[in-house]
């Protein structure tokens, strides 16, 4: 983007700014000024000396970097996201476990305290949107991050370019939102993240508290091997897989009180009976879905 540059190593993610004033504001201690030097690491989150350090719990090697511009504005969105555990919807009791997301935003243009701000919030809605691409979900919710988030946004004080937008309607938020987008994905793949489950059954279930056992256990099968034979035939079939992502959707429409419960267990049971088999009717639509699907792997 402009004259940093990028250190990569086992322990540690380093960013060295070469020339210019850079200010930054984080989610640790609000505006900082005159940084020289930005690290991801295992250290104590701090700023001294002009050098900011960010603690990160990951292996730094799997920090992500995604350059976008559009005429003279740039953006760069330099992320660590694990994701494959300590998920956390807004408003609802958080998953177990450490999930984390570190990102930095450097934008080569100056801009008041509030803009700097502002990208910050397009950026955390950047993350919620990486979420949801990647049908993460824990506990029957679908989840909008993850425990530990940490911004970092970073402006050229000096810069020629002086910007005070940076919501989404502006090119500035465009390109926040796209980096972002781009970084966390990424960074959540190399942790292990992966959208195969995406293309399973069992796993699209599993996020919604129906693992592979309790499908067996709503099967009505006995011969457990049988029934795994017929999960590895059946599990990766497209129809299904589409079918069954619309019901959940129709299920999360329910949970966010956008339809009762009844009419979205019709709605369920007729997605299941024109794609997968005659439904089996649940104590809810989640649960229609569940016992259907059990069923359909023990079909012929």
């Amino acid at each position: 983007m402009g004259s940093e540059v990028f250190g990569r190593g086992i322990d540690e993610f380093t960013i060295t700014f070469g020339d210019g004033t850079h200010d930054a504001m984080t989610t640790d201690f609000g505006v900082v000024r005159h940084v020289r030097m930005i690290t991801l690491g295992k250290g104590e989150t701090r700023f001294s000396e002009n050098s900011l350090y960010i603690h990160i719990d990951g292996d730094t090697t799997k920090v992500c970097v995604s350059e976008m511009s559009y005429n003279s504005t740039f953006v760069t969105a330099i992320a660590f996201a694990d994701l494959s555990s300590g998920l956390e919807r807004m408003g609802c009791d958080p998953q177990s476990g450490t999930g984390e997301v570190v990102l930095v935003l450097l934008m080569d243009s100056d801009m008041p305290d509030s803009t700097l701000a502002r990208a910050g919030i397009t950026a955390t809605e950047g993350i919620t949107a990486s979420v949801q691409d990647l049908g993460l979900a824990y506990e029957g919710i679908p989840a909008s991050g993850a425990v530990r988030q940490t911004i970092v946004t970073v402006r050229t004080a000096e810069s020629g370019l002086y910007l005070r937008g940076a919501g989404k309607h502006t090119k500035l938020g465009e390109l926040i939102g796209r980096s972002t987008i781009e970084a966390v994905k990424a960074s959540a793949m190399e942790n292990g993240v992966s959208t195969a489950s995406r293309m399973s059954i069992v796993e699209m279930l599993g996020s919604y508290g129906y693992d592979q056992n309790r499908i067996f256990s709503l099967s009505g099968c006995t011969d457990y091997s049988a029934f795994l034979m017929k999960v590895v035939q059946k599990d990766s079939d497209p129809r299904a897989l589409a079918l069954i992502s619309a019901a959940l959707h129709v299920r999360n429409e329910v949970q966010w009180g956008l339809l009762d419960e009844e009419t979205g267990t019709e709605a369920v049971m007729g997605l299941i009976k024109a794609g997968l088999r005659e439904p089996v009717r649940g104590e809810n639509p989640l649960d229609t879905l569940a016992r259907s699907v059990a069923l359909f792997f023990t079909d012929p």
